[in-house]
């Protein structure tokens, strides 16, 4: 198999972004974190620019950083949900606030979506999936 075909990813569906299906959890639309997603890397770089001085000096709070990174995904890579309700079973309109409320209620699924959004093959899977005409 060509390096093409092990790296390429589909800048589309990096922007657009892929849907996670947690079952009866609901969907999750998300961006990849990086890659062609302009906005989650600008984002990133405010970041780094406002706190630079705390990252240096190893100082920025775990509980800040993760605050930060919550809001970035918010903002930029977490594009809209179906199906997914609140502790009363009630379904969680998509705002940034559910998100954010989301997010912090629920580390591990936080944990997920990083790990997914991070990652390069899932969106190279939807290359595949465009390529083969699936």
């Amino acid at each position: 198999m060509s390096l093409y075909k092990q790296f390429r990813t589909d800048p589309k569906a990096e922007k657009d972004g892929v849907v996670l299906d947690y079952g009866e959890g609901g969907r999750i639309r998300i961006a990849r974190a990086g890659g062609s997603n302009k906005a989650y890397l600008s984002a990133i770089e405010k970041m780094h620019r406002k706190y630079r001085k705390q990252i240096q000096l190893n100082i920025l709070s775990e509980d800040v950083s993760q605050r930060i990174l919550r809001e970035i995904f918010a903002d930029t890579v977490i594009l809209g949900w179906e199906g997914v309700t609140g502790p009363d079973g009630k379904d969680l309109e998509f705002t940034r606030a559910n998100v954010l409320k989301v997010l912090e209620d629920l580390p591990d699924l936080f944990a997920d979506i990083r790990e997914q959004a991070s990652s390069a093959a899932l969106f190279r899977e939807t290359l595949e999936e465009i390529d083969s005409g699936n």
